[in-house]
């Protein structure tokens, strides 16, 4: 059996032993598909592999076939998710004008997580922070895209989860930042992930919070 550090969202695919079936390799992470509702794609990476929510860290990626029978737990980590609280200056903030449209977004552009999927990621997991009056709206046209299979399959996987709020320690820093009335150092350690799914993150959760406000008080 292979050891491993495990996200706790993956509770339920881990009692269950099922076969997985690989779906995308890297140099860093090798991605399953589940065939669960819950937990749709099941990451396995190295310690310097990005820390996506759904993200079992092992000392050497698995070269073969395997189930989730194949992993022994030795720990259990909480994947990241902002606080909920809203942002700095605006109780109001939950603009009713944020331009976000999923259905334009998902699968656009190139790369393992396009760039669209990337704002879309950014942008839910900030409006799950504020509790956006439009995420309910934003959730149901991305669970529309994700059933059409729209985009890659690790994005497929990262998008289910910022459904909830979940997501990578840097994007969730960031957010806690702005709506706590600060961006930096968090916002420069968001945009040094990844060649540019740092910058779309951000992106994205700027189309949602305020973060014009505290960079202006920032620099007073």
């Amino acid at each position: 059996m292979i050891p491993c550090a495990a996200s706790t969202l993956l509770a339920g695919p881990l009692d269950e032993g099922a076969p997985l079936r690989e779906a995308a390799r890297t140099r860093l992470s090798v991605h399953y598909e589940t065939g669960r509702a819950d937990v749709p794609v099941l990451c396995v990476g190295l310690p310097a592999a990005v820390r996506l929510p759904n993200l079992l860290v092992v000392p050497a990626l698995p070269s073969g076939p395997v189930t989730t029978s194949s992993f022994r737990v030795t720990r259990w980590w909480r994947p990241a998710r902002p606080r909920v609280r809203p942002a700095p200056g605006h109780e109001d903030v939950m603009h009713s004008a944020v331009a976000l449209d999923p259905a334009a977004l998902v699968g656009r552009g190139a790369g393992l997580t396009p760039t669209g999927d990337d704002v879309l990621a950014g942008a839910l997991v900030a409006a799950h922070a504020v509790r956006h009056p439009l995420l309910d709206t934003w959730r149901a046209a991305t669970r529309d895209m994700l059933r059409e299979r729209r985009t890659t399959v690790v994005s497929w996987g990262l998008l289910h989860h910022a459904l909830d709020g979940w997501a990578t320690p840097e994007l969730a820093a960031y957010v806690d930042a702005v709506t706590a009335g600060r961006a930096e150092p968090a916002r420069s350690r968001l945009l040094a992930l990844g060649h540019s799914s740092g910058r779309a993150l951000a992106d994205g959760a700027d189309l949602v919070l305020d973060t014009a406000a505290v960079f202006e008080e920032g620099a007073a």
